[in-house]
């Protein structure tokens, strides 16, 4: 016999088989003791072979008795296939396999043994166990959606809903499923068309409809849909979602409206403004603009700025649009601005940037005309240096006149008052700027006989006729010798108050008004507990007339816990307390229960104590949101917890906010270690984790962002972050939330790819050394048969050809390869591609390719 056959076949292919498989592969006699294994299994104990051999094999598993069970199972059937087990390493790696085992027997038939190999499931079942939890994450998406979101098939038949949908249109899920999507539209017909488009062209955007509620209830909503295909990519249905945009609806009149305004607010604004685009043209302008420049509207419009209203910033690099153009948003400065007429106007100018659509047309420029304001400054200066006693920002009107009530002088107030410039004022007669000449000269001589006087009531007149009632008080003052030079007098404007009794009377309305229309529900008690007034709401709100409630006891129509007892509002405002507020359930005459909060607050009438006026705000829906907003809160919570990827929020300084429980495994410390500390301290490069934190508040979100978290123990795990932005009702940003992925596995694959390409090429030149020693053999030995059993190897091209061509050679050497293992279908898969197969002879089994060997060589034999 040659070399081949000089040891057992099954030997010969054990040790083969042990060199490429990657599964692990054991042989184990009947009591289940291991015979031999192949490297693969060695790695994946974590022992080596020595420590394997004679050991029993179910000891390597977690489940001991199910291992054994399944060593029985082999020798009772004669093979196993797919049997689960969890293998278990040294260092306690876990992984599941699937272990196919089959019995092998010597020469005279007898079972001497079994062959098992084991195939690394546990990417499989953690990839079933995400398929499971990313259905129901999708679902709860799906039911989370604030917007309505239905599926349907070619004919418009609903086949699914969320909870969006049920509320949009009142109707249950078993109601909508299997009925007419269009049904639902106040235009049906509109609505199927849309179904026909969209399977007509795969998708549509923005499709117009309104929604009709079994309450009558209507919304306009825009749907955004698109098919879906099954796995032969045939369309099988569509998917849509509503976005409710009523209010969209209602903002574009808004907007129009908000529009007309502005314009009005332009043309109406006290200052002189103008619209200037890019080119230095005018483009709009206001009334007061018109005024200020002193030309009409078609003189301006069209016209340079520069050429209707210059200034000594025009043609600079400091004009406002040139600014602004180089990028400023806002230019404010005081100025002298020159009309076409010479005239000039000391301003203060504001310019802002005017965008349209997001493109640049121009600035807006405010001139507020200061002329006045100088003028005022100019001449607040002098009388301050003139007269320091004569308080000029005084808003009364102050006077000084001499004996016979010439003025002397007067300020500011008294110049507006009166309509009257300084220079026309003094030295004219006091009285003769009052409806009442006798009656103020009465008064100048009353000062200077008493040398005082208090509220003296006048009525002065303006040059423009207005008249303003006044309180005057007067002292005289004195030169240096003593002797009295004159008065001083100062005006209260008292037009107010006497206004005041008239609008006093008008409050009194305008305060019953708003106590009948105002939301809350409000009643006013005496001290005795009668009720003796109530809004509307009030009378709603306890579900009687305004007749069955007037004149009763305030606990007979709206009671409480609080009635009878100390803490009654009524009660406690008789004993000093001034305003009592607080929750309370309050109980109807019919026996309903409204939750309200209460406020008290004590009721006085010309000094003396009334009773109290009692405010209750119905907070039944406020109740009914709150219970609604923890309930989702819980939900919400529930979302993230369920995910199974390390979830984190985190603020401007990367401090954590919030962690879920997928973070806390993988970090080993517990929601209080993590919360308050700083983000990036968790990766093996915290200043990498830092310029993660930097990113995302720059950029708003960032994808894939590889970090090596480390946990408490040194567990290092590869992760990719996907992280983005949050907002507060402001819209400024006020975290971070970030979501990492573990892509150790993914890692790990990748390096496994790369070592299995070098276990391949390896292969391949095992499998060429191996064609040169088995030719060899058949050319010095002149061996007739070699049999190649290729059972337990993936049947594939790449791995027959090299057979092949080994039986290719054999054939011309004048001996015949048997290639043992060989699947019928494999066989007729190589066939249609046209791969040739006239050398090999295939057999299914070893123990059948033995057999013709045996024969094959008998043959041989008898020939000689």
């Amino acid at each position: 016999m040659n070399n081949i056959t000089n040891i057992s076949p099954l030997r010969y292919i054990e040790k083969e088989l042990q060199l490429i498989s990657l599964d692990s592969l054991v042989m184990f006699d009947q009591n289940g003791i291991i015979i031999d294994v192949n490297e693969a299994t060695v790695k994946a104990t974590g022992r080596s072979r020595k420590e394997l051999i004679e050991t029993p094999f179910a000891d390597y598993f977690t489940d001991f008795k199910r291992a054994q069970n399944g060593v029985n199972l082999v020798f009772e059937t004669g093979e196993v296939r797919d049997y689960e087990l969890v293998m278990k390493a040294k260092d306690e790696t876990e992984i599941i396999v699937s272990y196919n085992a089959s019995v092998y027997k010597d020469q005279g038939g007898k079972i001497v043994g079994a062959f098992a190999a084991a195939r690394d499931i546990t990417e499989r079942k953690r990839a079933d166990m995400k398929i499971n939890n990313l259905q129901r994450y999708n679902r709860g998406l799906i039911e989370t959606s604030l917007d309505p979101l239905v599926t349907f098939d070619r004919n418009g038949i609903i086949m699914d809903v969320n909870e969006a949908t049920l509320k949009a249109t009142g109707r249950s899920r078993e109601e909508l499923i299997g009925t007419l999507f269009a049904d639902y539209f106040t235009d049906p017909e509109n609505a199927h068309k849309g179904v026909n488009l969209v399977f007509g062209l795969g998708e549509v955007r923005n499709y117009e409809l309104v929604m009709k509620a079994r309450d009558g209830t209507e919304i306009i909503v825009a749907y955004n849909a698109s098919v879906y295909k099954d796995e032969t990519g045939q369309i099988i249905g569509a998917f849509a979602a509503a976005r409710d945009i009523t209010e969209q609806k209602n903002a574009e009149i808004a907007l129009s409206e908000s529009k007309a305004e502005l314009d009005l607010i332009f043309q109406i604004a006290a200052d002189a403004m103008c619209v200037i685009d890019a080119d230095f043209n005018i483009i709009k302008v206001n009334k007061t603009f018109i005024r200020l420049v002193g030309m009409n509207e078609n003189e301006i419009i069209g016209k340079k700025c520069y050429d209707i209203f210059s200034g000594e910033f025009c043609h600079t690099d400091n004009c406002p649009l040139a600014m602004i153009k180089k990028g400023e948003e806002f230019v404010e400065r005081e100025s002298v601005k020159k009309r076409p007429d010479g005239k000039e106007i000391p301003i203060i100018l504001s310019a802002a940037r005017f965008d349209r659509n997001g493109k640049f047309v121009g600035i807006v420029e405010d001139f507020k005309d200061i002329t006045g304001l100088k003028r005022a400054e100019k001449e607040i200066h002098d009388l301050q240096r003139y007269y320091r006693g004569l308080i000029e920002i005084n808003l009364d009107p102050l006077v000084t006149f001499d004996k016979k009530g010439i003025i002397l002088d007067v300020n500011e107030a008294t110049i507006k008052a009166t309509g009257r410039s300084r220079e026309e004022l003094i030295g004219t007669l006091f009285a003769d700027y009052f409806t009442d000449p006798e009656k103020a000269h009465k008064g100048v001589n009353l000062v200077f006989g008493i040398g005082e006087f208090w509220n003296y009531e006048l009525v002065m007149k303006a040059r423009d006729g207005t008249e303003i009632i006044v309180a005057y008080n007067a002292s005289v003052y004195t030169d240096e010798t003593g002797q009295i030079v004159g008065a001083f007098a100062a005006a209260r404007d008292i037009t107010e108050r006497k206004n005041a009794e008239i609008a006093l009377n008008e409050s009194k309305a305008e305060l019953d008004l708003i106590f009948q229309i105002a939301a809350n529900a409000m009643c006013v008690i005496d001290a005795d507990f009668n009720i003796i007034k109530v809004n509307t709401t009030f009378i709603r709100l306890v579900g009687m007339n305004e007749d069955e409630i007037i004149g009763k006891k305030c606990y007979d129509i709206f009671s409480g816990e609080c009635c009878h007892t100390k803490e009654c509002p009524l009660e406690m405002i008789k004993k000093g307390e001034e305003f009592v507020e607080r929750e309370s359930v309050k109980i109807r005459p019919d026996g309903k229960e409204i939750p309200i909060i209460l406020n008290a607050a004590r009721f006085d009438r010309d000094g003396k104590f009334l009773g109290i006026v009692e405010d209750f705000k119905d907070i039944t829906g406020l109740k009914r949101a709150k219970k609604e907003i923890q309930d989702l809160q819980r939900y919400n919570r529930g979302l993230i917890e369920v995910n199974p990827d390390p979830l984190v929020t985190f603020d401007k300084k990367g401090i954590i906010l919030d962690v879920n429980e997928a973070t806390i495994k993988a970090t080993g410390r517990t929601r209080e270690e993590l919360i308050g500390t700083l983000f990036a301290d968790y990766f093996t490069d915290p200043k990498n984790a830092s310029k993660a934190v930097e990113l995302v508040f720059e950029k708003k979100e960032i994808r894939d962002y590889e970090l090596i978290i480390k946990a408490r123990d040194g567990t290092e795990t590869i992760v990719a972050y996907n992280a983005s932005v949050y907002k507060d009702e402001a819209e400024e940003i006020v975290g971070v939330f970030a979501a990492a992925r573990d892509i150790t596995e993914r890692k790990r694959s990748k390096h496994e790819l790369q070592e299995t390409i070098k276990r391949l090429e390896a292969y391949t030149g095992r499998v060429n050394s191996l064609m040169v020693t088995i030719l060899e053999e058949i050319s010095d030995v002149k061996t007739k048969a070699v049999i190649l059993d290729i059972t337990g190897i993936e049947q594939d091209i790449e791995t027959l050809n090299p057979m092949i061509n080994i039986a290719r050679y054999a054939k011309l050497l004048d001996a015949t390869c048997i290639i043992a293992g060989i699947k019928p279908e494999t066989v007729h898969r190589l066939s249609g591609l046209g791969v040739v197969l006239d050398p090999v002879t295939a057999e299914r089994s070893l123990e059948e390719g033995l057999r013709y060997t045996i024969l094959i060589t008998e043959e041989s034999n008898d020939n000689r």
